[in-house]
């Protein structure tokens, strides 16, 4: 019986974890349990929301438990729970208002109830953060989705500045405050650029692996770059010593391209790959945590784009588990599989543990 693996990179498993280590981070099949309003009360938990897809790209949601293989640092572990559909959302809505992105108003203002009816949905909350030359929080964690919805409505695209890290900064502490028991989404739509900010994209993403946070993306990868229209195929991320990176390789349903085949070399591009990421630095907070972003800069791609990230936030596997003995601060990796062949499988692909109280373990959930 074959596995088949989130990535094709698992020989960069050791490599990566000691680098980023050292940072301080036909007949309808019986489908499995749903997760959705399940109340846990766990400690030194580790949870993992898990896509998977098929051939064509499409949501598989007919998988049981036991297809799911986890292992933590190389040790397959025994997962405590797990079902489809999800805990509660709260999604930090970050939205670009540069003036960069004046072309792309019309598109945005018109997602607030795409965005209301697929991500948030029933029973979800967002807030609706924007970034230009100062950080905004046009509207603090609600399930009203008329004041969501005014929110992004009335954005406006003026400064020159793109404060990008520092409004994910921004969207991290806001949902670091919400409970734990639900899942914590961060959705960006803009350039994946960034200029005049004081936060840097490592320390970013390592505090949303510590809050685990997800990211997601939804924009074009450099202005310049989409009008010239490279939006489908943009040039290979060359790492020294490690195999070709082809940011958006992948295509969704619709043909649209997105760029998830970051995941194992994300924290070496985070700790020394720093010209090889421009252009491509949502592409890899995304990959980090588990997310996806998807390149769009016509309004028919934004939209199908969003709709496309709420399917999927409501088609996942949630698998949570709790590692044997005592676990180091520091960097762990995570891979997930399936029993079944022929799928492909998104999952974060690790996390990061900070010194606690003792300095030898963090406590609760990570």
């Amino acid at each position: 019986m074959s596995r088949v693996s989130q990535s094709a990179c698992l020989a960069l498993v050791g490599f990566l974890g000691a680098t980023f280590g050292g940072l301080a981070s036909g007949q309808e099949q019986p489908g499995p349990p749903l997760a959705k309003n399940q109340i846990r009360v766990v400690t030194n938990e580790i949870v993992i929301p898990v896509t998977v897809t098929d051939a064509t790209g499409e949501f598989v949601r007919d998988l049981e438990q036991k297809d799911f293989h986890v292992t933590d640092d190389g040790t397959e572990r025994t997962f405590d729970h797990w079902g489809l559909g999800g805990d509660p959302l709260a999604v930090a809505l970050v939205i670009d208002t540069s003036s960069r992105l004046h072309a792309l108003a019309p598109a945005i203002h018109s997602l607030g109830s795409i965005f209301t009816e697929t991500v948030m949905a029933l029973d979800g909350e967002a807030a609706v953060i924007t970034y230009d030359s100062t950080i905004d929080v046009r509207q603090r964690l609600t399930t009203d989705h008329e004041a969501i919805e005014k929110a992004i409505a009335q954005t406006k695209f003026e400064a020159q500045e793109m404060n990008l890290y520092d409004g994910m900064a921004e969207a991290v502490e806001l949902l670091k405050a919400e409970p734990t028991t639900g899942r914590r989404i961060m959705l960006i739509i803009g350039v994946s650029e960034d200029i005049g900010s004081k936060e840097s994209l490592r320390q970013v993403v390592r505090d949303a692996e510590l809050a685990n946070v997800t990211i997601y993306g939804v924009g074009p990868s450099s202005i310049a770059a989409d009008y010239r229209g490279n939006v489908t195929d943009p040039p290979p991320i060359k790492l020294p010593k490690l195999p070709p990176i082809v940011a958006g390789s992948c295509t969704d349903p619709s043909g649209h391209g997105c760029e998830d085949d970051l995941s194992r070399p994300v924290f070496w591009l985070l700790e020394r790959g720093v010209s090889q990421i421009r252009s491509h630095q949502l592409a890899v907070a995304a990959a980090a945590t588990g997310g996806i972003r998807y390149r769009a800069f016509k309004d028919s791609a934004v939209r199908n784009a969003l709709d496309r990230i709420g399917s999927e936030l409501h088609a996942q596997y949630i698998l949570d588990y709790r590692p044997n003995g005592t676990r180091s601060v520091g960097y762990h990796t995570i891979d997930v599989t399936l029993s079944r062949p022929g799928l492909s499988v998104r999952a974060r692909p690790g996390y990061y543990l900070a010194p606690g109280p003792d300095e030898t373990k963090a406590k609760g959930r990570v």
